[in-house]
């Protein structure tokens, strides 16, 4: 399990509606509620909470896939 916090740079809520449009045209699995969300996507599963201006994200992810890559890829899509 793996997990990082990222500084929120712009408002959540524009945040997350870039994010979501961002994770639908890769085929990530994205769902929140605007402070609590999750994501999939081949074999990688997260959760991730926001709080003031931060976005704490927690996943699981296979062996064969290390954390750097997720948490890069995961970036491009939350940050």
């Amino acid at each position: 399990m793996g997990s990082f916090t990222i500084q929120l740079t712009e408002k959540p809520d524009v945040m997350l509606k870039r994010a979501e449009k961002l994770a639908k045209s890769h085929g990530v699995k994205f769902k929140h509620n605007g402070k609590l969300g999750s994501f999939s996507h081949l074999g990688v599963n997260g959760t991730f909470k926001i709080t003031r201006n931060k976005l704490e994200v927690n996943y699981t992810k296979p062996l064969f896939i290390t954390d750097s890559m997720v948490e890069t890829q995961i970036k491009k899509i939350l940050a």
